[in-house]
């Protein structure tokens, strides 16, 4: 990081983006798809310091012109050795416009070209349509579907479905 694409620049957290990215830690409207749910003041200063670090897992999402902060992204090892974990958070005024398509394939690309990933998977509720077109839309394949796998604070349960691509899959799309 950082890493650009012709609209984005995905970089890591720093100092300076505590009040810009506030609001992706704090509203429930974003959050609702998150089961670590809304953040306190000081979990997100928390989140913010840990993410400028080289653990980072989420980094900044911002509109290379203006700078202005569209989003963020996740990226990071999963469970199993060549597998990473991609994600993404859009904020409501810039969703519809492709920029977690166009942030995820860069970040795709930098994975089985630069890392040697082997697999990169993504996870969603199923009542989260969008999501799951961006899955697609990048070039993933659904796998399956995971019933009452995610607790939610209320007591009820989430399923979630997963998508993936392998390496091998993303050589023939490229």
């Amino acid at each position: 990081m950082p890493l650009e694409t012709p609209r984005l620049r995905i970089r890591q957290y720093r100092d300076s983006d505590l009040e810009p990215t506030r609001r992706m830690s704090q509203d429930a409207g974003l959050r609702k798809w998150l089961p670590s749910g809304v953040y306190s003041d000081q979990e997100h200063a928390d989140y913010v310091r840990v993410s400028g670090t080289a653990d980072a897992k989420d980094f900044v999402v911002e509109d290379k012109v203006t700078g202005c902060v569209v989003g963020e992204m996740t990226f990071h090892l999963w469970f199993v050795e060549k597998t990473w974990e991609i994600g993404w958070l859009i904020l409501p005024e810039f969703q519809g416009r492709g920029y977690a398509s166009e942030a995820a394939r860069a970040l795709i690309k930098v994975g089985f070209e630069e890392l040697g990933l082997h697999r990169i998977i993504a996870t969603a509720q199923p009542q989260n349509p969008a999501s799951c077109r961006v899955m697609e839309k990048i070039g993933m394949r659904r796998e399956g579907e995971f019933l009452q796998c995610i607790p939610r604070p209320d007591g009820t349960w989430w399923d979630e479905v997963l998508y993936a691509i392998l390496a091998s899959e993303y050589q023939a799309v490229d």
